[in-house]
């Protein structure tokens, strides 16, 4: 119990503490947050004893809708991948937290 809300912390503390080291970088601390998000919704479905593939599979369903973008991306030619790939993962990013605050609430 006491790692479901330990693990988003670490997270959040990482990416406060890679967002102060490197400012002007491409890279942002909070690029990390789904893996820690995930495998704390991961503990969550555990806790619940509810089915254990919930956090791979939305996880997988993000890397598949990434390939498609990029597919899309190179076969229209005047679409950005890095943009593309960058907007997919700031999405990710807010559903993992949307999702694990959703399964914090469940929770309780």
């Amino acid at each position: 119990m006491f790692l479901i809300f330990l693990i988003p912390i670490v997270g959040l503390a990482l990416a406060f503490l890679i967002n102060k080291m490197f400012p002007k970088a491409q890279f942002r601390g909070y690029d990390l947050l789904p893996f820690f998000f995930i495998y704390a919704c991961h503990l969550i479905t555990l806790k619940q004893k509810r089915p254990e593939f919930l956090p791979y599979g939305f996880f997988v369903f993000f890397i598949l809708v990434i390939i498609i973008a990029i597919t899309e991306a190179i076969k229209n030619k005047n679409l950005s991948i890095s943009k593309t790939f960058r907007k997919i993962w700031d999405y990710l990013t807010v559903n993992t937290i949307f999702w694990y605050l959703g399964l914090l609430f469940l929770m309780i």
